[in-house]
């Protein structure tokens, strides 16, 4: 890990970006994030390289300690899946709020205010949504593939968990620290499934988890790779949370 590590808890927004190979775009994130970072609230940007074969590590590397908000770099020894570096991430976290986006910002981080003011107000647990209560379903700007897969990963969520949300896929998911803390202690799953797990170990707890949409956009270059042996995966993944946690 590179940075100073947390010594206490921190008045604001810690914000977790898992990246794996994204050199091309990694360092155009951090400066949008440097940029509007103080006016949303955030004062920690913890990226975490989940294995990368590129140059990723060392493009963050080179921005820690020199602006704000502050930067810092973990490292994983091999790829592990965004979940593992997601809960990597987040077991650092200082802030007080505890915010997880995609390195592309397909989610982007303008509605971190809301989501804040949402926790303050009771939630605690707060996840974005590509579908607005008018039906409009952002998701639709994918390709024809992932947009397959994804209802049919919906499905055999609900099916299998049973999950009442519009997406539970949506890379903008915000917790207060307590909430962070208690939910990624015992989360095990690392792939595709590792945003079931938390939401349904959340409603396990009893936390209030409060959904609301988000602007969204496709970004090309995604690393998902959609396939057979991905489908098997993702029942396997949806099999392994209900037997170790149950339906939702």
């Amino acid at each position: 890990m590179t940075g100073p590590p947390p010594t206490s808890r921190t008045q604001g927004v810690s914000l977790v970006v898992p990246a794996f190979n994204e050199s091309s775009r990694i360092a155009s994130t951090l400066a949008r994030l440097r940029e509007s970072g103080a006016s949303l609230g955030v004062r920690e940007i913890i990226v975490v390289d989940d294995g990368s074969t590129d140059d990723t590590a060392a493009q963050v590397e080179a921005q820690v300690g020199s602006g704000s908000p502050d930067v810092r770099l973990i490292r994983l020894p091999q790829n592990r899946g965004k979940g593992a570096a997601v809960r990597a991430g987040i077991a650092e976290a200082a802030g007080d709020y505890v915010v997880f986006l995609d390195a592309d910002l397909s989610a982007p981080p303008d509605r971190i205010p809301e989501a804040v003011a949402a926790i303050s107000g009771g939630a605690d647990v707060v996840i974005g949504s590509r579908v607005d209560p008018g039906g409009a379903d952002a998701r639709r700007t994918q390709p024809i593939r992932r947009q397959i897969s994804g209802r049919v990963f919906a499905l055999l969520q609900r099916l299998i968990v049973g999950l009442p949300y519009a997406d539970t896929q949506c890379p903008f998911k915000a917790f207060s620290q307590d909430a962070a803390q208690r939910v990624f202690s015992d989360v095990h799953t690392s792939g595709w499934a590792f945003d079931v797990e938390l939401l349904v170990r959340a409603r396990h707890l009893g936390m209030t988890v409060h959904e609301f949409p988000v602007e969204w956009h496709h970004v090309a270059g995604s690393h998902i790779r959609v396939g057979p042996l991905t489908a098997l995966q993702v029942i396997g993944e949806l099999v392994s949370i209900r037997r170790r946690v149950g339906r939702s």
